[in-house]
């Protein structure tokens, strides 16, 4: 099933940021962004829940130095 989460990134400052982040996040399978937002500090992805879930996309996120707030 195809969830969509919006994940507030503190670390998400411009859009060399942004293009990172959306690279690391559609490298996952079955992850998608939609939008990412550097101002909002913000990124929105869809993700098929039967291939990842949100703890694992927050963990490759954390890997990178993206850390998502809870």
């Amino acid at each position: 099933m195809n969830k969509e989460a919006t994940l507030t990134i503190p670390a998400l400052h411009c859009g060399s940021c942004a293009k990172t982040v959306t690279r690391i996040l559609e490298a996952l399978p079955g992850v998608e962004v939609t939008q990412t937002n550097p101002e909002a500090k913000r990124v929105v992805v869809k993700f098929d829940e039967s291939a990842i879930s949100l703890d694992q996309v927050r963990e490759a996120l954390d890997e990178v130095g993206f850390s998502p707030d809870d």
